[in-house]
């Protein structure tokens, strides 16, 4: 050991070094830099394939005849349903729903599985209603782009503006994206949804012919539980069976499917955004995915309160038009300047040998 780390440090040295680390401390909490994002590349890609995929939805809807209304979608993406359709099930924002229209929120879904840690080949089990496709389109590019592997379970019922309009669910618009090859993923079921996930719509129950086709015409299971509870289990079951031998490593809930959120107080609790252990516990067999899956150890991403997610990743609200690629805060984070900390090290250091100098 050195000779001067053996002397006693003057009181005034004490002080002196203290103030050079709390001022250290402060300099470097205070001159902060924004840098890219570590998922940066990633995050870029996944936004420029949803903004791929939203160009192909508009003229898919076009060609299918069905008009886009340039006041309820300035932004022309086609993902803005109608107010009131059979298919609604409940009331929702249109400000939220073009807000998720925006491609960040791939970027945003890549920020929070490269937080993860997930690898290619990772299973992400999805929970999505009709309430938000593009929440649902954004959750796939980011998982295409990632090389991950997407469960997805939908429900056909949606709230206000949603993928509302029967030939234009979120199945036929996946269909065409995998038909033009921009994505790969299937559903793997598909359920009525709407109150207890069962069909009940805003004003009436809405007819399970609709849902029963697409079952037939795409070729996916349908799901027509007779309880909520049953609902539950059974789609625990289907993605279970679907990642087989490997391990569900997360799972995404989109809007507010009964069987995702349950019919406990304890879903309103939920917090929205990437949770690795829920805050709220939920008992009894109504209690939804979201707690299913959290008590089992899997971390969930429940994307609601949308406006309040693009607040908190500085993306607009309702944008018009949507912003390029790779602007917003969800492509950064803070960064430090090593150099600061570095130097507060070195300052110490000097004091602590001159000091230990003169009592030799």
């Amino acid at each position: 050991m050195y000779k001067w780390v053996r002397g006693r440090l003057a009181e005034k040295t004490l002080v002196l070094i203290t103030a050079v680390i709390l001022g250290g401390v402060g300099a470097t909490e205070h001159f902060t830099m924004t840098v890219r994002h570590p998922a940066f590349a990633e995050q870029v890609a996944a936004a420029r394939l949803m903004g791929e995929a939203l160009e192909a939805l508009s003229e898919f809807r076009r060609e299918l005849g069905i008009p886009i209304n340039p006041q309820l979608d300035p932004n022309a993406t086609g993902l803005i349903g109608e107010e009131i359709t059979e298919l609604t099930t409940s009331l929702g924002s249109l400000e939220a729903k073009r807000t998720a229209t925006n491609p960040a929120f791939a970027a945003l879904m890549v920020a929070y599985f490269h937080q993860l840690g997930l690898a290619e080949g990772d299973v992400v089990a999805i929970g999505a209603s009709g309430s938000f496709p593009a929440l649902l389109l954004a959750t796939l590019a980011a998982a295409q782009v990632l090389e991950l592997r997407p469960l997805v379970i939908y429900s056909v019922g949606s709230s206000t503006y949603g993928a509302n309009i029967p030939g234009f669910t979120f199945v036929e618009m996946l269909d065409h994206l995998n038909r033009q090859g921009i994505l790969t993923c299937r559903i793997l079921a598909v359920s009525p949804g709407g109150d207890l996930d069962q069909a009940v719509g805003l004003f009436q129950p809405f007819t399970l012919a609709e849902v029963a086709r697409l079952g037939e015409q795409y070729g996916v299971q349908v799901i027509l539980a007779e309880s909520l509870a049953e609902s539950i289990q059974t789609r625990l079951r289907i993605y279970q069976q679907a990642a087989g031998n490997a391990t569900i490593k997360c799972f995404v809930n989109i809007g507010g499917a009964a069987p995702n959120l349950g019919e406990t107080a304890a879903a309103l609790r939920f917090p929205s955004g990437l949770t690795r252990r829920a805050p709220v516990q939920a008992t009894g067999p109504e209690r939804g995915l979201l707690f299913e899956f959290s008590e089992l150890g899997v971390p969930v991403i429940n994307l609601l309160n949308i406006k309040g997610l693009a607040v908190e990743n500085g993306l607009p609200i309702d944008p018009y038009p949507l912003p390029p690629v790779g602007s917003g805060g969800v492509y950064y984070v803070v960064g430090y300047r090593k150099e600061l900390p570095l130097v507060t090290i070195l300052l110490v250091w000097l004091l602590i040998r001159k000091n230990g100098a003169q009592k030799r």
